[in-house]
C-alpha cells in the first residue's frame, strides 16, 4: 500500500492520465464524439478517481504534495462530473447509427487483437496448404476422407477446369454438403472463437488454428487436383465476408482475453465489463456478416457463372467491406447539455 504522496502517484497516474486524456476529447469535440465503450469507460475511471480522492484527502492532507495532489484530482473530478453526468444514452441503441459507424469505429478500435486473430487463422492455413502441397497423403490430417473424397471425384470427370468453367453444384464447383459444411463451420468458429475468449484467449487460439488448417487443407488438396480455381470461385464470394467475421470474432474474444490477464489498473471485473462491451458491438457486426455472406452462399456461390465473375464479385465485396470499415460518424457540433 503506498505510503507517501509520490508512491500513491505512481501506482494510480495511468488511471488519472487515462481518464483526463478521455475528458479533454469530451470537452474538445463533444462528448457524442466517444465511443460506447469510451463512455463506459470514463464512467468507471470516474468512480475510481473519486475513491482515490477520498484516499488521498483522508491520508494525505496534512502535507504540502499531499494538498496539492488533492487539489489536482479534485479539479479533475469536477471537469469529469460535468462529462459523465450530461453523456447521452450509447448511440448503439440506434440500430442504423450503430450499422453505419459504430460497428466500424468498434473494428478500428480493436483492430490489432482482430490482426493477431487473423495471425492465427491465415498462419495456420498456409502451413496446412504447403504440407498437403507437397504430400496429398497429409490431408489425411486436416480434413475428412469424405471432403478429400468429393474432390477426388470432381477431379475424374476432367471437365473443363478454366477461367470460363461452370461452377454450378451440378457442375464440378463443390457438392452441396461441403459448401454447407464449410459455412456451418465457420459460423460455429466464429461463435467458438468469441466466446473462448474466457479461458484467456487459449481456446480462442485453437478455434482459429484448426479452422486456418481445415481450409489450408481443402486449398492444397484442390491444388493436387487441379480444380483450385473452382474451389476458390466457389469459397471466396461468400468467403470474404465468412473468414473476416471468424477474425473480428476471434479478435472480440483476444478483447475478453486481455481484460482477463492485462486488467490494468482497472479490476479485473471493470476491465472485464468493459471488455464485454466492446466484444458485445463486434459480435453484432459478426452477425451482420455473416448474414451477408450467407445471402452470397444461397443465391450466387450455387450459380453456374464462370470463375472470373466469381472471383471479380469476391474482389468487389472485400473493396465495398475495407471501404465500410472506414466510415467515420460526423462529429456534432452543437452542444452536449
Amino acid at each position: 500500500m503506498p505510503r507517501t504522496p509520490e508512491q500513491f502517484v505512481r501506482s494510480r497516474q495511468e488511471s488519472w492520465t487515462r481518464l483526463e486524456e478521455l475528458v479533454d476529447r469530451a470537452q474538445t469535440l463533444k462528448i457524442g464524439a466517444l465511443s460506447d465503450g469510451e463512455l463506459l469507460e470514463m464512467g468507471t475511471l470516474y468512480r475510481r478517481v473519486s475513491s482515490d480522492l477520498a484516499r488521498a484527502q483522508t491520508r494525505y492532507s496534512s502535507t504540502l504534495a499531499g494538498r496539492e495532489l488533492v487539489r489536482s484530482l479534485n479539479s479533475l473530478i469536477l471537469r469529469a462530473h460535468a462529462q459523465v453526468y450530461s453523456a447521452p444514452a450509447p448511440q448503439a441503441s440506434n440500430f442504423w447509427h450503430f450499422v453505419l459507424y459504430g460497428f466500424p469505429a468498434a473494428f478500428r478500435r480493436n483492430f490489432r487483437p482482430i490482426l493477431l486473430a487473423a495471425f492465427f487463422l491465415y498462419g495456420p492455413a498456409v502451413i496446412a496448404y504447403f504440407s498437403v502441397w507437397t504430400d496429398p497423403a497429409n490431408a489425411r490430417l486436416f480434413v475428412t476422407e469424405d471432403m478429400v473424397r468429393s474432390v477426388e471425384e470432381r477431379a475424374k470427370k476432367k471437365l473443363v477446369t478454366g477461367w470460363g468453367a461452370n461452377t454450378s453444384y451440378k457442375g464440378i464447383s463443390s457438392s452441396p454438403a461441403t459448401s454447407s459444411e464449410i459455412m456451418t463451420n465457420n459460423i460455429r468458429v466464429s461463435a467458438l472463437a468469441l466466446a473462448l475468449g474466457v479461458t484467456a484467449g487459449i481456446g480462442t487460439v485453437w478455434a482459429l488454428v484448426s479452422n486456418g488448417l481445415l481450409i489450408g487443407a481443402l486449398a492444397g488438396v484442390a491444388t493436387n487436383y487441379k480444380t483450385d480455381l473452382l474451389f476458390w470461385s466457389v469459397i471466396l464470394p461468400h468467403g470474404v465476408l465468412e473468414l473476416t467475421a471468424i477474425c473480428i470474432a476471434g479478435g472480440a474474444g483476444f478483447v475478453l482475453a486481455r481484460a482477463i490477464y492485462a486488467p490494468g489498473d482497472l479490476s479485473r471485473r471493470d476491465a472485464l465489463r468493459l471488455a464485454g462491451t466492446e466484444a458485445g458491438q463486434l459480435l453484432m457486426g459478426v452477425v451482420l456478416f455473416l448474414v451477408f455472406a450467407g445471402i452470397i452462399e444461397g443465391f450466387l456461390t450455387p450459380t453456374a457463372l464462370p470463375p472470373v465473375a466469381k472471383l471479380t464479385f469476391a474482389a468487389l465485396s472485400g473493396v465495398i467491406m475495407l471501404v465500410y470499415l472506414s466510415l467515420k460518424a460526423p462529429v456534432k457540433k452543437t452542444g452536449i447539455l
